[in-house]
């Protein structure tokens, strides 16, 4: 039962907040731990859509396994209709809740996010999930700026123009029956992991622990995003919204991920099956740092969506967020690259601020 007293949240999606953040750190501990990698949706999707050769099975084998757990996820509680524990909320959104992002908003939110994240060099999971545990000031003034866009542009859509999360219905398009969507879905995700396992073979099977252990990760990553809330549009407008409907709940994810990835990053000198950590060299803090966070901010409290949520959020396809957010993301992220490049020789970008 949800408690509104200016502040709206339901204990039961609390606990499973805590379960899905617990999973979610889990998942990146398991492949920082074993292949000493940090697990960043945004550069994962980068690498996929430039085609990175020396990365390329791994990384869609861990998009995909996220993919197939939410598809699991999504058929076990009734095409997402039903609640993972009782009196929660029900484990998907509605389909008016997703295609409320707008036509316009799909595509705005999906250029910001990839824009920023590619400028910034992270998003929630790899500034916040993997970066905050290692103590990454990078990350710390990422995350600080990108959460408190994020806030300041949710709340300013709100109050200023419009109070309406659902948006008009005539943004749903009928695409079919969810039950078999859900499952053409399924297939393909078991293709794709089935497919990087093949061409990790071919290429150099001395690394397809590279895309056993990246498997694993993904689909226990998957399952956390599920259960946590995190492919439910409206909860996380909701905690972006400061308003008499805020709830708080979804920041129990980023505590308990935190938490536990603060503990097993520090287990091992170095990783099971790679011979050092690949960790960020750059620690500077400069413009470019900021800027990119505070745009991928702004482009969250837009559509409620970074990489990871939008990729689990397959199964329940919408054209917004399937097709379009997803293209702009990958257009954002190709034209940050883009400006980034051309604007290294400015000293103002990349001159310390801290």
């Amino acid at each position: 039962m949800s408690k509104c007293n200016n502040i709206c949240w339901n204990p039961d999606d609390v606990y499973l907040a805590l379960i899905g953040g617990c999973l979610i750190g889990v998942a990146t501990s398991i492949h920082y731990m074993l292949m000493g990698r940090v697990t960043g949706f945004s550069g994962i999707y980068y690498s996929l859509i430039t085609f990175d050769k020396g990365s390329w099975n791994w990384k869609l084998s861990l998009m995909s396994s996220v993919m197939l757990a939410s598809c699991i996820m999504f058929k076990i509680y009734d095409n997402g209709s039903s609640s993972i524990l009782n009196g929660a909320s029900p484990s998907y959104n509605t389909e008016q809740m997703l295609t409320g992002i707008g036509w316009a908003g799909s595509v705005l939110s999906g250029f910001l996010v990839g824009f920023g994240t590619k400028m910034g060099n992270g998003c929630t999971s790899g500034h916040g999930v993997c970066g905050l545990p290692r103590l990454s000031m990078r990350s710390f003034v990422a995350v600080c700026t990108f959460m408190g866009m994020g806030f300041i542009t949710a709340t300013f859509r709100y109050w200023v123009i419009n109070k309406d999360f659902y948006g008009p219905s005539n943004n749903i398009i009928p695409i079919g029956d969810y039950s078999i969507i859900s499952t053409v879905f399924l297939c393909a995700s078991v293709a794709l992991i089935v497919l990087s396992f093949v061409l990790q073979k071919i290429q150099d099977q001395s690394k397809i622990i590279d895309v056993a252990v990246a498997s694993l990760t993904g689909f226990i990553f998957g399952l956390g995003l599920v259960i946590s809330g995190m492919v439910q549009r409206l909860k996380i407008i909701s905690f972006l919204t400061i308003s008499n409907i805020w709830d708080p709940s979804l920041a129990f994810v980023m505590i308990t991920a935190v938490g536990v990835n603060f503990i097993t990053f520090r287990i091992l000198d170095k990783p099971v099956f790679n011979t050092k950590f690949e960790l960020p060299t750059n620690k500077t803090v400069d413009l470019k740092l900021i800027l990119g966070a505070a745009l991928f901010g702004m482009g969250w409290g837009i559509g409620g969506l970074c990489p990871g949520p939008a990729i689990a959020l397959y199964p329940e396809f919408t054209i917004q967020i399937g097709i379009i957010f997803m293209i702009f993301l990958g257009v954002g992220q190709i034209t940050a690259n883009y400006v980034v490049e051309r604007t290294k020789d400015v000293e103002i970008m990349s001159k310390p601020l801290l």
